[in-house]
Formats: C-alpha cells, structure tokens, sequence
C-alpha cells in the first residue's frame, strides 16, 4: 500500500527543494495530452485505501498518467499548506485552505481560474466555496449537509420530543439532558468552533453579507453573528458544554457522541456514519439542521467540507484539471467515502435531486459580489472576526470563566465599536 509523506517530512522536503529550484526534476507533460505525473496535496491522512483505488481509476482512464503523489496533513491543514504555499511547490492539485476565505483577493495569486461563476453554475452546485470578482478557483470535493449531529437515545432519555428550531427550544433540550442524563448535552472543542463559520447564511440568509454592510454593524441582538455568539455563550455559561474544551479532541469526542455520553455536536452530515459505526445499537445517531427558521422553515444546509483547486505553478495543468474533475465525479468514490454527493449536476442520482429541489437549501459559502466580499472581509478583518473562530473561543472562555474574563456585554460592546470604527474606514 502507498504511504502518504507526513505533513512534517513533505514540508521539510519542500523547503529543501525550493532552494535547490528542484522544479528541474518533476516530469513535465505535454501541454495539452492528459499524461506524466502530479502531485495532490490533500487534508486527509487516513485514507490512503481509497486513494490507491482513485489513482488505479484514473490511470485506467488515462493510461499516459505515470504516477500520482498523495501529501497530506490532518493536524492542521490550513497552517501546513499556508507555510507550503511560501514557495510554488505547493503541489498541482491541492486542498484550498478554509481560512483564505477572509482575504479572497489572493485566490489568483495562487490557484487557476476553473471558469466564471455565472458559467459553471450551470454545471455544479456551491461553486462559490472560493471564488472572487465572479471567478472560481476551487470547486467542492464534496457536498454534505451541515447541522447539529445528535444520539437519538440520549435524546429519548431527556425526554426530547421534537427538534429545536431556534436557540430557546435548544437551550431547553440541553438543559433537560444535562437534568435527567448524565451525557454533556453540547460538546464544543476550540478546533471545531471554526466550522461554525458555516451556519451564518443559516441564521441570516445568503445575501447576509450585504445587508450586515447595510446594517452598519454585526453585532445586534438577531443578526447572524450575534445569533452564533449568543448561542455558545448561553451554552458555555449554563455548564451545558464539556468542561475543558480545548483537550477533549474530535475523535474521543465522536466516541463520546457514540455512547451517549455527549448529546450533541456541530458537524457534516459526512461524520454521522463513521459516528454511528462506533455506536452499539443501530439508528441512534442522526443529523438535524440549525435550531433556527428561515422564512418559517427550517433549511438544508449545503457545503464543502473541502475544495479542491490547481496550483497556478503547475507544470502539467492538463493531467490537474482532469485530475479535479475525476475526484469530484461519483467516479472516483470520494463523495461516497464521505457520505455526501457529488457538486457535479449531471451525476447527482435521483434522491439527491429530489433532496435538492424540495428542500429549503441555503448554501454554506453563497455567492457574492467582489465588492461585497472585498468589503466585508476587510471590515471583519479589522473587527477581529475575520476568523469567527478566535471570537467563539473567548466567548467560550467568557462563559466558563467569568471572574477571568470582561463581561460578555462588554465583548460584545467591544466588537461592535470596532467594527462600526472599521465600517466608516470602509464608507
């Protein structure tokens, strides 16, 4: 079986490399024939099984493909390939980091241009995952539904009868758990606090960009933000999340999740089957949506829990984009692997298409202008939030630790000067 190089020896190697300009070595291909080598660059370290089957599929496919180098890391992804994209050996096809979401702009500086957003809408679902001034430069490896996975059996022991749809009925629920189970009703984790960037156009819409700009602050009590941070606060400072969340990590906490001794978490529908693997009885872990209305209904989710792009440095871009179209088709079995679907219109089966047309499905990074986008990410830059993660965290710290810690009123005070300040920078 083909071992990955660490994320530690890849990067030891890639500085090496670049000052030796090492680029001389890598077989390049013709130009336009799908053929020769790449490298893929991945956040994924245990499924080394898998991709073996998709390099054996895809050179069955193309037969001139020689070779297909797997790098990956899966501690911290975006760090790992932030410091990698220092140099240009930053591999051909890679894993675009969530967290250049926040500075748009820099896409080109660093991936292809795959087509405009107007053109590939036509053929893919969520092609808006990184894209700027109307252009996509990754597309998702996957789509899965995003919401708030939870132990059916835990929840029966409360004595849950319904889902929550808004942050009350959830509060309600978890204090019911924390009263009559002995489960954590709702576990956080300091890591997975950053996928609560996700839920924002569940809370307010996918235009909430805009009207956040329009409204001059982000911060009042019922717009998107402030519902998040309310929401982790309420949890945090009612003792209904894990007492130490920064050393109880992801997979001791699935295994929690799994014997009912955590209730709840934030996460893709993609984790619901390996969670519901490690559970003894059959049914009992599922996936509801964010305890929140929209237009009086609940909405489905619908995001990437990665993006694949091209290094704009790439010596053999034929063999890539192929590459990229393979690994994002039902083809290659990499949205099975995950449980989601393919973002690729023409091959979704007919049960996605009906989930599709018959939900109200509101996308986890929607579509928005280059002036938007420019705009609000630099506000939320000099506000602090551009990272929604670092605020959830000292809200978490807050509602655990409040003799340590200002008053949530005054953090919150304080992020709405700041960002009314930046907002008039921006006029």
């Amino acid at each position: 079986m083909k071992k990955f190089l660490t994320a530690a020896s890849v990067l030891s190697l890639t500085m090496v490399l670049a000052a030796c300009n090492s680029n001389e070595t890598k077989k390049e291909a013709s130009e336009d024939t799908v053929s020769g080598e790449i490298t893929v660059v991945t956040n994924r370290v245990d499924a080394d099984e898998l991709y073996e089957k998709i390099e054996e599929a895809f050179k069955e496919k193309y037969p001139e493909v020689t070779d297909i180098k797997w790098e990956a890391s899966g501690t911290d992804y975006d760090q790992y390939i932030a410091t990698r994209m220092n140099t240009t050996d930053y591999g051909d096809v890679v894993f675009i980091p969530f967290s250049m979401a926040g500075t748009p702009e820099e896409y080109e500086k660093y991936f292809e241009p795959l087509g405009k957003v107007e053109a590939m809408e036509k053929d893919y679902i969520d092609v808006t995952e990184a894209d700027y001034d109307e252009t996509v430069y990754g597309l998702p490896t996957v789509l899965n539904s995003l919401g708030l996975i939870y132990n059916q059996e835990v929840f029966d022991e409360a004595g849950i009868k319904g889902l929550p749809t808004s942050t009350e009925e959830l509060l309600t629920a978890a204090k019911q758990i924390k009263e009559k189970t002995g489960a954590i009703p709702f576990y956080t984790n300091y890591q997975r606090l950053a996928v609560w960037a996700g839920a924002l156009s569940s809370y307010g819409g996918e235009d909430f960009k805009a009207e956040t700009l329009e409204k001059g602050t982000a911060f009042e009590t019922g717009q998107p933000i402030r519902e998040v941070m309310d929401l982790i606060y309420d949890l945090s400072s009612n003792g209904l999340i894990e007492a130490d969340p920064v050393t109880l990590e992801g997979q001791q906490a699935q295994q929690q999740l799994a014997d009912g001794k955590i209730a709840m978490l934030m996460s893709g529908s993609q984790d619901v089957a390996p969670i519901q693997a490690l559970a003894s009885a059959d049914d009992t872990i599922k996936i509801m949506p964010f305890p929140v209305l929209l237009d009086g209904k609940t909405s489905l989710a619908l995001g990437a829990p990665s993006v694949i792009g091209i290094n704009k440095n790439t010596k053999n871009k034929a063999t890539a984009e192929a590459f990229l179209e393979f690994f994002i088709s039902p083809e290659s079995g990499f949205a099975e692997d995950m449980g989601g679907m393919t973002p690729v219109k023409s091959e979704l089966d007919e049960t996605e298409k009906k989930l599709v047309e018959e939900n109200n499905v509101i996308l986890t990074a929607p579509a928005t202008s280059a002036e938007v986008d420019t705009t609000y990410s630099a506000i939320a830059n000099e506000a602090g939030i551009a990272r929604l993660t670092d605020a959830l965290q000292k809200i978490v710290n807050i509602g655990l630790y409040p003799d340590q810690n200002e008053s949530y009123e005054e953090y919150v005070n304080s992020l709405e000067a700041k960002w009314e300040t930046a907002a008039k920078n921006h006029e």
